[in-house]
């Protein structure tokens, strides 16, 4: 079958988005601005599928702008921005209501954080400038722990995922020349390089 349109949902024009879905919603970010856009898809194939903006609850009402990234821990319901007009990791709540988080913490340890990855409240978070990843516990939302860091080997940390194993988390560096690299991550205290791999 060739796959057919259904629905173009307006934003911000800008080259870089980012989506993830979480349950039956899709939330959206973007460099552009405007918060993070969320898509309710419960209706699909229909196209008339309901979505609006969220742009900060609390402390931060109103002030979530430009996102370069998101992540969602969907262990425990939490949606993870990152970059854009904050340097911070910002957390929201996505547990009583999905279609509208609700502001409930940040990580701002260790400068601009571009990029990171959540699962069951540790965050492995890319500090893209100082060229480290941290790891973090997000268990009190208003008090993260910081666990551990390494450099990468350009130092210019991009992103992370973690692995199946759950011991193994992988970065690449935004930068030439750049590595797919491994990490044991274990012990958080002590961090340890497994392999790294370049096609350059």
């Amino acid at each position: 079958n060739t796959p057919a349109e259904i629905v173009q949902i307006p934003g911000p024009n800008n080259l870089w988005k980012e989506i993830k879905v979480y349950r039956q919603y899709a939330y959206v970010t973007t460099e552009g601005g405007g918060g993070v856009q969320i898509v309710d898809l419960s209706k699909l194939p229909s196209p008339n599928l309901d979505y609006h903006s969220y742009t900060g609850t609390g402390e931060i009402e109103g002030q979530l702008g430009a996102i370069h990234a998101l992540h969602i821990d969907e262990t425990t319901g939490y949606l993870y921005t990152y970059g854009g007009n904050f340097s911070s990791a910002r957390v929201h709540d996505l547990n009583a209501d999905p279609y509208n988080p609700v502001y409930v913490g940040k990580y701002d340890q260790l400068g601009y954080i571009h990029d990171g990855y959540v699962d069951n409240d540790t965050l492995y978070a890319c500090h893209i400038n100082s060229g480290l990843m941290s790891v973090v516990d997000m268990r009190d939302k208003t008090n993260p722990i910081l666990l551990g860091t390494v450099e990468t080997p350009s130092r210019f940390t991009h992103n992370s995922w973690i692995l199946s194993d759950r011991a193994t988390v992988l970065t690449t560096d935004e930068r030439v020349p750049s590595f797919l690299t491994a990490y044991d991550v274990s012990n958080t205290s002590d961090i340890r390089e497994l392999d790294r791999f370049s096609t350059n």
